[in-house]
């Protein structure tokens, strides 16, 4: 693995550590909101009960009594005995009951004797039976002031998960005892007044409570996953907007890393390059007016001998030209800037160097308008078109053209563009393209574009190199607009 990667590994390690910690933290969250939810569930269920126990309890006691004032006392001073198998004294307490029923969410209610014997039920089927009797029946007739159970079809768990509970699903079941009324217990009557005459049974049902208490439940669960949810894509979302932010500035401060690095490392060659070609220059210059001087006295020599002195100076004309753009590489001039028309100035390159393109069969196509203006050294500016369109003649190297167009973008920068209908760039040259003395030609010194390179970007405007969609290459040119100038045609 790389440095660079590397250095994104540990930029994100941060970051994955709190997306982890978020997605912990989601899943605690979320398993003790249900555990909490269950938790108030159960108490509110709790006290739902206990608010029907003592309903029920208060129930018991006044059916307890109306029984005993409507029913037992009567039959007992006219019959002498309650006999519940007396169908007018069965249907004596059957009214009596249901007077007391009506109303209220009651499932059934029963009469136990002592031997665990139906005596009545809201149930005619029930009435005589002697398998119905619960454990509460004996407790109660062991001395128990009551007994509860709770009845349900289905586990409480099961009924949360439900959507429709049905009625009947939970029951409350009341036992009773039925005695003596206190109103009645200083008068001697049929013996102990202490005793139990019976067991009353009450089965209320208690779903619609149940479904309250499930409801609250659902809205609590439902409350504390919504805020856990708000919470996690709050963090989540700010964690991604974190890691893209630092992403952005560690990729920003490599790159300005690399361009420090770079910009080290061109001033230390350009420092070289620039004692070099100035050692050369001198003796350069000497050989070369040597060499012209001895062409023009030499004129009737023999052919090999002015043969021989044309070539020294045409290479050392050319040598001269080569430490030319080193040294302008190497100490790059301050731009003087002032307005000036694009069009202006490549329509100067065209009348200079016209003939030159038309021999070698390539078209110029020139679509920039009068009033594109630019702050620019006009003798840069020029220098770096010649590159650009020398290097796009070379490139065709035939018939072909070359247009050269401007626009406008998004941010206000003035982007003149220049398209060749060459080859264009292959994928190396076009990460290299703008490095010193890299090149693809034979006799090329790979300073052109960088040169190019180095006018623009002290006008402070950029470089980009690219492969255009209609083939070719395309170099594109970006400069700042100029506060003050008119632009009153779109580029």
């Amino acid at each position: 693995m790389d440095e660079t990667s590397h250095k994104q590994d540990g930029t994100r390690l941060p970051f994955n550590l709190a997306r982890l910690f978020s997605y912990v933290s989601l899943v605690l969250i979320l398993i003790s909101s249900v555990i909490l939810a269950f938790f108030i569930g159960r108490t509110i269920i709790s006290n739902v009960l206990s608010g029907q126990q003592e309903y029920a309890l208060l129930l018991a006691d006044n059916m307890n009594r109306q029984i005993f004032r409507k029913f037992t006392v009567p039959v007992a001073y006219a019959s002498g005995r309650v006999a519940l198998s007396d169908p007018a004294q069965y249907k004596l307490l059957d009214d009596v009951i249901k007077s007391q029923l009506h109303g209220l969410q009651l499932e059934s209610v029963r009469l136990f004797d002592s031997s665990n014997t139906v005596l009545y039920s809201t149930i005619a089927s029930e009435v005589r039976r002697t398998d119905l009797a619960t454990e509460g029946v004996g407790l109660v007739y062991q001395g128990k002031s009551h007994h509860f159970d709770i009845l349900s079809s289905i586990p409480y768990v099961r009924a949360v998960v439900t959507p429709v509970i049905k009625d009947g699903t939970f029951l409350l079941r009341t036992v009773f005892p039925l005695t003596v009324d206190t109103d009645f217990k200083s008068v001697r009557f049929m013996g102990n007044p202490d005793m139990v005459l019976g067991v009353l049974e009450i089965v209320q049902d208690m779903t619609p409570q149940f479904r309250i208490a499930i409801r609250a439940q659902h809205l609590i669960l439902g409350a504390f996953l919504l805020s856990t949810l708000v919470l996690f894509f709050l963090l989540n979302f700010v964690a991604r907007k974190a890691e893209r932010s630092l992403s952005r500035r560690i990729e920003h401060n490599r790159m300005l890393e690399t361009q420090l690095h770079q910009s080290e490392k061109l001033a230390s060659m350009g420092r070289m390059v620039a004692s070099i070609a100035h050692e050369i220059r001198n003796p350069l210059g000497i050989i070369r007016s040597t060499s012209e001087f001895l062409v023009r006295r030499n004129k009737d020599s023999d052919q090999t001998t002015r043969s021989m002195l044309s070539a020294i100076y045409d290479e050392s004309c050319r040598l001269s030209v080569t430490v030319n753009d080193f040294l302008d590489y190497a100490r790059p001039r301050e731009p003087r800037r002032e307005p000036i028309a694009v069009r202006d100035v490549i329509a100067k390159i065209l009348a200079f160097m016209g003939n030159q393109f038309e021999s070698s069969g390539v078209a110029i196509h020139l679509d920039v308008p009068q009033d594109l203006i630019v702050n620019a050294d006009p003798d840069l500016l020029r220098g770096a078109f010649i590159n650009i369109l020398i290097n796009a003649q070379q490139s065709i190297d035939g018939n072909g053209d070359i247009y050269i167009s401007s626009a406008l973008s998004p941010d206000g920068q003035i982007l003149v563009s220049f398209r060749d209908t060459g080859p264009g760039f292959s994928p190396d040259a076009l990460k290299k393209a703008g490095d010193p003395f890299f090149t693809t030609k034979d006799h090329g010194t790979g300073l052109g574009l960088p040169i190019v390179q180095s006018i623009i970007q002290s006008h402070g405007g950029s470089l980009r190199l690219d492969n255009a969609p209609e083939g070719g290459a395309l170099i594109t040119l970006s400069f700042p607009r100029p506060p003050d100038a008119d632009q009153g045609s779109k580029p």
